[in-house]
């Protein structure tokens, strides 16, 4: 997503939650990351839009912004300084929807050869996680740092 300008983005006090405006054709929309434990090690990564009807965020809103390459470039940097403030934490992402997961896979194909040397990450198939590849068919993902020993 190296051609896409990701947007600004807030992370609050917590350190789990990243704010950031969807600019596009059908207005601005309120964004937000939310990186929840699964486990000690794990955190899942949820991308979320703000409902001002409910004060709410939810996962199942489709904005169709015009504006998809800009919103997964925000995700994926978002996902990397999480992973800078935590090299220790992996990272779980998947779509709420295949088509989501695909979106995922194609960003993360893009991205790969720019992280691949400081990042390792994992793909989930056939009930087993592997070595991710960019043209590969996923239903999930893990994104962690390659540390040194």
């Amino acid at each position: 997503m190296q051609q896409y300008e990701a947007y600004p983005f807030v992370l609050n006090e917590g350190k789990t939650h990243y704010h950031f405006q969807s600019i596009g054709k059908r207005g601005v929309f309120e964004k937000a990351i939310e990186f929840s434990p699964l486990n000690d090690n794990v955190y899942n990564l949820a991308l979320l839009d703000f409902n001002p009807e409910t004060g709410e965020y939810s996962d199942d809103t489709i904005t169709d912004n015009g504006d998809m390459r800009e919103v997964l470039a925000t995700v994926l940097k978002i996902a990397l300084h999480f992973l800078a403030q935590n090299p220790y934490q992996t990272v779980f992402i998947q779509g709420n929807s295949d088509s989501r997961t695909r979106l995922y896979q194609i960003a993360l194909g893009k991205l790969f050869p720019d992280v691949q040397v400081f990042l390792l990450i994992k793909g989930y198939r056939n009930g087993q996680w592997s070595d991710f590849e960019p043209n590969g068919s996923f239903e999930s993902f893990l994104i962690g740092r390659k540390l040194l020993d």
